[in-house]
């Protein structure tokens, strides 16, 4: 069963480099999809709605009933690729019974989304988005984690380029998790903790063989891959850096590095790596994992859209689905 996909998907920031992208993604999977791009700026808002087709544009405001729409128009889905403190998008998502997808935010600031669920379970699904690259790299784990037995560890490296167009709300995001949170969440040892300063100190190793100084970052992949797993160690690291395609005198792109450890299901043991590389870069890759939410929230993905729930990604979407995306999006997944 399918949500009521006539009605129009609607991107929340949708002219910003994630709303953007996200929009074309959206195109190029369901070229029949409608979509409402709400953004402040109605020219750009109206741009992207003639370039991506059969969309049309909304201005949006957070502290108005119903958005402040005005029009009455009904939606299918709700995408925020904004911050709102207030949340309420999600309260204008429950009342139209319709799913909502959370992108901003980190593991301690999970509380008011998880009250606004618990006090109406029933009225609609709810995705927790907060991962890195729209939860394409926790995915993509989960996917290759298929080929272990027992997993002891997971440890996934970003590298960021800086070059590439990393998206001003993507950066406010992180800037603002790494100013007012806490110490960054990690698996060690078996246990949760906040990871202190040399705890949170990494490694990560380019696909060119550069290695990197990386360090911990409090993103909802640990969650994820340390509930979804038994790994006694989970960790997430940012690094910043050239990448092997700037190097070669090309586009930025970004490197995420998946590395596993434990014993595969063909008897050998150890640490085993996994590459994804985005030639479009940071935002490019988070809004293909985003796009591949909203089709499997409405039902487009081959399997039944939910009618209500709280959502990690892992237990809304098919690992498999995801990479396959990816692989026909451009992005190369291989394992080293």
């Amino acid at each position: 069963m399918t949500q009521n996909t006539n009605r129009p998907v609607l991107i929340l920031g949708a002219t910003g480099s994630l709303g953007s992208r996200t929009t074309r993604m959206l195109r190029k999977l369901h070229p029949e999809l409608p979509i409402t791009i709400a953004a402040r700026d109605m020219d750009k808002a109206g741009a992207l709605a003639r370039e991506v087709g059969n969309a049309n544009t909304a201005q949006i405001d957070l502290g108005s009933p119903g958005l402040g729409s005005g029009s009455g128009e009904k939606h299918s889905i709700v995408v925020t690729a904004l911050r709102d403190h207030s949340l309420d998008t999600l309260r204008y998502a429950q009342g139209q019974g319709i799913p909502y997808i959370a992108l901003s935010d980190g593991v301690f600031e999970l509380g008011p989304i998880v009250a606004h669920y618990a006090h109406n379970p029933t009225s609609a699904p709810i995705l927790l988005l907060g991962h890195s690259n729209g939860g394409s790299p926790t995915l993509a784990t989960l996917h290759f984690a298929n080929e272990f037995t027992t997993i002891d560890a997971i440890e996934i490296g970003i590298l960021f380029d800086p070059g590439d167009p990393f998206g001003a709300v993507s950066g406010k995001d992180l800037e603002r998790i790494e100013k007012i949170g806490p110490l960054p969440l990690v698996k060690n040892d078996g246990r949760w903790q906040w990871a202190d300063k040399t705890l949170s100190k990494g490694r990560l190793t380019s696909v060119d063989g550069t290695p990197h100084e990386a360090h911990a970052a409090g993103l909802l992949d640990v969650l994820s891959l340390g509930s979804a797993t038994r790994a006694d160690r989970v960790r997430i690291d940012l690094a910043a850096g050239p990448t092997a395609t700037t190097k070669r005198g090309e586009a930025a792109s970004n490197e995420v590095i998946i590395e596993i450890s434990g014993t595969r299901a063909t008897g050998e043991s150890g640490r085993f790596r996994y590459e994804l590389i985005d030639p479009e870069g940071y935002a490019a890759m988070s809004a293909r994992g985003v796009a591949v939410a909203v089709e499997c929230l409405l039902g487009l993905s081959g399997r039944p859209a939910p009618k209500s729930g709280l959502f990690f990604p892992e237990t809304l979407i098919d690992p498999a689905h995801l990479v396959r995306r990816l692989e026909t999006f451009g992005v190369t997944v291989r394992r080293v």
